[in-house]
């Protein structure tokens, strides 16, 4: 794999925050070629990414979110031999994992909310979401299908996974490759967290319902079918009402907050599309 060149793209708000995952690329014991290409201050995040593919000379992609560090010297190497391995999937991705100095808050935030964390395989198992923190794919392939959406504001990695997939490809978490993703540390990073991501969700689904994909409640390794709204709504309060008797405080705390953005993003963007058309 000497003669690949990898083109690591990193997105953040701030380029000083990205010393440590800098510092994890140059430790990578590898054999590619790389070159890294920093976008911060641009938003929405598909664009910010489609914005660094666009400076990419590498024939591979591999993306990163500013927050990440990288599990071990063999990341870009795991996913590059698995990105690479006949046939071909058409993405990989790496597993979240919480940092190895992670508070008791956020160890329980990840317990209660399945999509924290994805365990780290064996063998290149099929995801049904290629998270957009941590994952590669052919610069070709990336081109061809256009990139990340850049009218959404949140669910980017979903919607490209379902593009790739319906080409005929094979989304993937490659072997032994993870990467460490902080959960929120306090209340109050939960708060805003889950109330923006809500209002991400009401955005696509007020302007471009038919962008917005069903993920599994149980985590991206699991298969769920496309469904409609008062579908989605039905499981969304299934969800909670099992959260609440399980006792599980943080995962109805992030399910309260949600709504409460999805509320508000659903009312604020239904009036912006109706002044729109006035």
């Amino acid at each position: 794999m000497s003669n690949k060149v990898v083109s690591v793209i990193i997105i953040s708000r701030r380029k000083d925050a990205l010393t440590g995952l800098l510092q994890d690329i140059n430790s990578q014991n590898t054999s590619l070629k790389t070159e890294v290409i920093t976008i911060t201050d641009v938003s929405p995040p598909g664009k910010a990414r489609n914005e660094g593919a666009k400076k990419a000379n590498g024939e591979i992609l591999a993306f990163l979110d500013g927050d990440i560090r990288l599990g071990n010297d063999l990341y870009l190497e795991n996913l590059v031999t698995a990105l690479v391995a006949a046939p071909a999937p058409g993405a990989v991705c790496a597993s979240l994992r919480l940092p190895p100095q992670t508070s008791a808050f956020q160890k329980r935030y990840a317990r209660e909310i399945a999509h924290s964390e994805t365990p780290v395989v064996d063998v290149m198992t099929d995801v049904y979401v290629v998270p957009s923190a941590c994952f590669a794919m052919r610069a070709e392939l990336f081109t061809k299908l256009g990139g990340f959406n850049e009218l959404m504001i949140r669910g980017e990695d979903s919607e490209l996974t379902e593009r790739i997939r319906k080409a005929g490809y094979r989304t993937v978490l490659a072997p032994k490759t993870w990467c460490f993703h902080p959960s929120p540390d306090n209340y109050w990073q939960l708060a805003r967290t889950n109330l923006r991501n809500g209002a991400g969700v009401a955005f696509v689904d007020a302007w471009y319902p038919h962008l917005n994909s069903d993920i599994h409640p149980a985590g991206i390794i699991h298969y769920s079918a496309p469904k409609t709204r008062p579908e989605r709504a039905m499981r969304f309060f299934q969800t909670g009402f099992k959260a609440i008797s399980q006792g599980k405080i943080l995962l109805v705390s992030a399910k309260i907050y949600y709504s409460l953005g999805y509320g508000y993003g659903l009312a604020k963007y239904k009036v912006l599309k109706q002044k729109g058309r006035a």
